[in-house]
């Protein structure tokens, strides 16, 4: 097995940090059980490359606000009733190393949560894996999230749908990812790692097509010698 690659990023997100300081002074505890969640990278062509769709949260969402994400949301109970037979999901649930059963659920909830977010009816069979991310310890509200792709459908328009966000549209990655690395928009580790994958493709088809490895990712916070807090990523 392929050993993972480590990575260590100081926290910089002031938002960010002021948790971390928060549940460091209190006594690094295990954190809240995670939430089970899956979001969806909903990507298209265009001529100068793929684009991925996202939304900004609003300011006053407690988890995440002003961040800026891909659609998706936690899984709610009524996901469980998508039948394990449901075309393509076996293949999907081979992907990311579960049952069909068990990736019900979080199929569910991927193409729940795209239609309510941005309008867009996306198939279980358009679904595919590229990760698998719980939120860090420190984070008072935690996820266990399933990190999906599909190809924008035909004939469809994205669209901001929900009161969760306050913008949102079409974006390339490296724009994305460069605008991040001036603090005009904030990301989570997730989202960075996604786009960074996304960016790597010439074309949405050629991302669909990767079938990356998977691991469950895990980020844990350390303190450096100098009092720095880092986010260690083992990938």
């Amino acid at each position: 097995m392929t050993e993972p690659t480590v990575l260590r990023r100081p926290v910089r997100d002031a938002g960010l940090l002021d948790l971390a300081r928060a549940w460091v002074e209190a006594g690094s505890g295990d954190g809240p059980e995670p939430r089970p969640s899956a979001t969806v990278m909903l990507v298209r062509d265009t001529d100068a490359g793929p684009e991925v769709y996202v939304q900004r949260r609003v300011a006053t969402m407690a988890f995440a606000p002003s961040m800026v994400v891909f659609p998706g949301g936690r899984v709610d109970p009524a996901d469980a009733g998508l039948d394990p037979a449901t075309p393509g999901l076996a293949d999907l649930a081979a992907h990311l190393g579960v049952t069909p059963a068990e990736a019900a659920p979080f199929a569910a909830a991927a193409v729940r949560e795209v239609e309510e977010e941005c309008g867009v009816r996306v198939e279980v069979a358009a679904l595919r894996g590229r990760g698998h991310w719980v939120t860090p310890a420190f984070e008072p509200r935690r996820y266990d999230t399933w990190i999906l792709a599909a190809g924008m459908p035909e004939g469809q328009e994205a669209r901001e749908t929900s009161g969760e966000s306050d913008g949102g549209g079409w974006a390339r990655a490296s724009v994305l990812l460069q605008r991040a690395g001036r603090g005009e928009v904030r990301m989570m580790p997730p989202q960075v790692w996604a786009l960074e994958a996304l960016e790597r493709f010439d074309s949405a088809a050629a991302f669909l097509a990767d079938r990356p490895d998977i691991r469950r990712v895990v980020p844990v916070l350390e303190q450096d010698p100098d009092g720095t807090l880092v986010l260690v990523t083992s990938l």
